[in-house]
């Protein structure tokens, strides 16, 4: 039988579709190398959200790079469950705008996906919130949770300063559960809980060989090619197999249990499903057998190079580079340090420096791997909400990738329960071109986070 609140949130639905537009029009790039004026526009946008749907205490909280996170709450009973909702409104740059098939911050629905850079990471996150908690306190009234909200403006550029923001204000924030809504679903009309994520780090490295660029035919030979040298470098990092060559980068990884294994082999996920979403090219052999896929993406480290540059591909002559350039950027699983890892990939990258060329590494700000202990109740309430609202089983399951604030706020805010929820699903090509959102999932996820405030009120 369907309830009175999944009814409303379904008449809803236009509006809040139309909420979400608004949202990704605003290209909210928290990198130092785009206008960050956009990003205070976006958090304005969500002020302004918050304040006409009747939320109180809305503020700004400001970290050293002034890119404001915005804090509202809905108060009902001391006694009551506290529940802070956590999403981001800063997003990834567009990538390669030529292959968007509409333009990155245009929103344009197309069949049963809404496309534009934020559609899916993160910004249905904040509709998610904002309307199913709309609707509970509508229903419920002061018999509902009390709701706090915190929405990030600088996830995707590190969280650097949301550890500053949650220890300055840890009493404001004080709560009893965090639900994340910056993840995904396994398969789209899947409803699933992430209780596992990697961590992440990177590093930029600089090889160096003269002042200045030089005629490729006079000067190579003798002087070694930074390119090549720094191409070396890069391939000592790992095996044949994929797997990390840094001696002791490993020691403290801890293995997914028995029934974890069994629970992702339960999920049925074939190698040629995995190329499928991935667009492996046909011919492309994987670095693990088919039935490794989950384990190696969820609980394995990777490392791989996500920028390279010698000299420019558009502007190509026949010259010897006099330096080359790449960021790498490392992955983490549960048991590792960042910080710890960032340093022996340093150490190891000096060590493989050939001929003496000039090398410079800088780092940048990690996280650390995360893991969760599904016992505490609301897991079985969030879970049972969802199983509702999608008519599936909900399923949990691991993500490769990192979310900062997950141990932030179990550090700074006292060991409570994380859940990790979201509507990102293999088709949704969050951070690439043409990033989109399945309309249906959107719908059964804001169901689903109104059946669990109602579960938990009772």
């Amino acid at each position: 039988m369907i309830s009175e609140i999944e009814n409303r949130i379904h008449e809803g639905m236009p509006g809040y579709i139309e909420a979400l537009k608004q949202l990704v029009r605003i290209p909210s790039i928290s990198f130092d190398n785009f206008d960050q004026k956009f990003v205070l526009d976006s958090a304005e946008a969500v002020k302004k959200m918050f304040s006409e749907a009747g939320y109180t205490n809305i503020q700004f909280l400001l970290p050293p790079s002034g890119r404001p996170s915005v804090y509202a709450e809905s108060l009902t009973r001391p006694e009551n469950p506290t529940i802070l909702l956590y999403a981001h409104h800063d997003v990834q740059p567009p990538m390669r705008e030529q292959l968007w098939k509409s333009a990155p911050f245009e929103p344009e629905t197309r069949g049963d996906r809404l496309y534009g850079r934020g559609t899916a990471d993160d910004k249905a996150g904040i509709i998610t919130h904002i309307a199913a908690c709309s609707q509970v306190r509508k229903a419920l009234g002061d018999k509902g949770p009390n709701l706090k909200f915190i929405i990030e403006g600088e996830e995707e550029s590190g969280s650097a300063g949301f550890a500053e923001i949650l220890e300055k204000n840890k009493e404001l924030l004080k709560c009893d559960a965090v639900i994340i809504a910056d993840l995904g679903n396994f398969a789209k009309g899947v409803p699933s809980i992430t209780t596992t994520l990697r961590g992440m780090s990177a590093v930029n490295v600089t090889l160096r060989s003269t002042k200045a660029p030089l005629h490729s035919g006079s000067w190579s030979g003798p002087i070694p090619d930074p390119a090549q040298a720094l191409c070396r470098m890069i391939t000592e990092l790992t095996r044949e197999d994929g797997s990390i060559a840094i001696p002791h980068f490993e020691d403290g990884l801890i293995p997914p249990t028995t029934e974890e294994l069994e629970s992702y082999r339960s999920l049925d996920y074939s190698e040629e499903t995995f190329r499928n979403e991935g667009g492996v090219l046909d011919r492309v052999q994987l670095n693990v057998p088919g039935d490794k896929i989950l384990e190696t993406l969820w609980r394995r480290p990777s490392i791989v190079v996500t920028a390279m540059e010698a000299g420019s591909r558009t502007n190509a002559g026949n010259v010897l580079q006099d330096s080359a350039y790449a960021r790498i950027g490392i992955r983490l699983a549960p048991g590792m340090d960042a910080g710890a890892c960032t340093q022996m990939l340093v150490e190891f990258l000096q060590q493989h420096v050939p001929n003496g060329l000039e090398c410079t590494i800088t780092t940048e700000d990690g996280a650390n791997p995360f893991t969760t202990d599904i016992a505490h109740p609301f897991f079985k309430k969030m879970s049972d909400a969802m199983t509702k609202a999608y008519g599936t089983e909900t399923r949990f399951i691991g993500c490769g990738a990192s979310i900062p604030g997950a141990e932030l706020f179990r550090n700074t805010l006292g060991g409570i329960p994380v859940l990790m929820t979201g509507l990102e699903d293999p088709e949704c090509a969050a951070h690439g071109e043409n990033e989109s959102l399945y309309l249906p999932d959107f719908e059964r996820g804001i169901v689903a986070e109104a059946l669990f405030f109602e579960g938990i009120s009772q």
